[in-house]
């Protein structure tokens, strides 16, 4: 070995929603990304339980990890802000 070595990050994103419909409405507008990811130096997964939304993200080094992070929480952010402008409340 040549002194290479193998860098690996994760993060855990929980969201408390307190409202399982919201959850809901996020986790699906959110699942496809995990689906589909744009690199294959971050994965992620999403799972949703009692108005809480959880993202788990496994990534190889952290800047890919600090990617990851932003685009969810932008997602997440957007969803919310889509929400609230279709029925005119905030969650």
């Amino acid at each position: 070995m040549t002194g290479d070595r193998i860098v690996t990050a994760q993060a855990t994103l929980t969201i408390d929603l307190e409202d399982s419909t919201l959850a809901e409405i996020l986790y699906s507008a959110i699942k496809p990304e995990t689906e589909s990811v744009p690199s294959d130096r971050a994965t992620a997964s999403l799972s949703k339980k009692d108005g809480r939304l959880t993202i788990s993200i496994n990534a190889s080094d952290l800047t890919a990890l600090r990617a990851a992070m932003n685009s969810y929480l932008a997602w997440v952010s957007g969803s919310i802000r889509s929400v609230e402008s279709v029925t005119g409340q905030k969650p």
